[in-house]
């Protein structure tokens, strides 16, 4: 991010609350873009001699960011609520401010089926004449996605030396709230990352521990715009929708798939679910079970799984009547 010095009369406190949402575990890279653009505005809109941020003051501000503005509206809220500690005459936009609001997401969930032929379609996926690389590397990294449950960003920031493949581990360095951790993944896909690093080398030669492990057609890492457009080949290739029921289908539902049929395989193996979300909640690098909790929704596949155990179970109490 642009590191342009904050210009307004609160420009210290605007420095101050970064340094502050960084050392507490953000990385406050777009929210960094908000508070510049709220800097600019109170640039010219704040009183020097009385920098306090009004009822008066948020309103203007957001009406210039418009009713789209939630994410605009929740960094000035953190901000007016840093400031109020040493200013209490700064107003606080309550949630909900000027009619503004969040939409709840619902992501959309791969049925089983079309987990199979996402992996399928992912294995055959071709390569572009202009990226000879693209076919397997970005096949590649939808199986990750798709079969360790990892973050689009935490897969595109992999290093050469965080895949470690004679022990069948990804390490995942400085992932979200900057938690690091290790990732075990299954022989499959380790096979498949170890043919995926050979096909590399065979354009790059042997790659630097600190190299990326998904690199681009000129050996840059991949880049997002160009995951998505492989993205829609593969569902296209696989007979899945990307858009159903009004829910498009993005990369990060991937890792919300993996979170479901992981804990629908559990369910079916007759596990201790209670005992295995905290398992999950770290394996997906949550830094609690309420972050894992939000990954596992109520899919037909699951419906089914859970009728099925406990008609197992409780099936020979319930007895049909026949019409005579």
């Amino acid at each position: 991010m642009n590191e342009e010095t904050f210009m307004s009369p609160l420009a210290s406190q605007f420095q101050r609350f970064l340094h502050f949402k960084r050392a507490v575990g953000y990385r406050y890279g777009t929210q960094e873009g908000e508070l510049r653009r709220l800097d600019r505005f109170l640039r010219s809109h704040l009183d020097p001699d009385s920098p306090v941020i009004t009822d008066a003051l948020a309103r203007a501000y957001m009406a210039l960011i418009g009713k789209n503005g939630i994410d605009s509206l929740n960094v000035l809220r953190q901000f007016c609520r840093f400031l109020a500690l040493e200013e209490p005459q700064t107003f606080i936009p309550p949630r909900g401010f000027l009619g503004i609001r969040r939409r709840l997401f619902v992501p959309r969930i791969l049925t089983r089926n079309e987990g199979r032929r996402f992996v399928e379609a992912c294995v055959r996926l071709p390569a572009v004449p202009w990226s000879p690389l693209r076919g397997m590397v970005h096949g590649t990294m939808f199986l990750l996605l798709y079969l360790s449950g990892m973050r689009v960003g935490e897969a595109l920031s992999l290093n050469q030396e965080d895949v470690d493949l004679a022990n069948e581990v990804i390490r995942v360095r400085q992932g979200k709230f900057r938690k690091s951790r290790l990732v075990p993944i299954a022989q499959d896909l380790t096979k498949r990352l170890k043919q995926c690093r050979l096909f590399v080398e065979g354009s790059f030669g042997v790659r630097p521990p600190d190299a990326c492990f998904f690199p681009g057609p000129n050996g840059s890492r991949c880049r997002r715009h160009a995951l998505w457009s492989s993205f829609r080949k593969v569902l296209a290739e696989a007979g899945i929708a990307q858009m159903s029921a009004g829910k498009h289908l993005r990369l990060h539902d991937l890792r919300h798939a993996f979170a479901v049929h992981r804990m629908m395989l559990w369910y079916e193996q007759g596990a201790d679910l209670g005992a295995q979300l905290p398992l999950l909640a770290t394996y997906l690098g949550h830094v609690g079970l309420s972050g894992s909790q939000y990954y596992l929704r109520l899919t037909e596949d699951f419906v089914g799984v859970i009728l099925n155990r406990y008609q197992e179970r409780f099936g020979h109490l319930i007895k049909e009547r026949r019409r005579a």
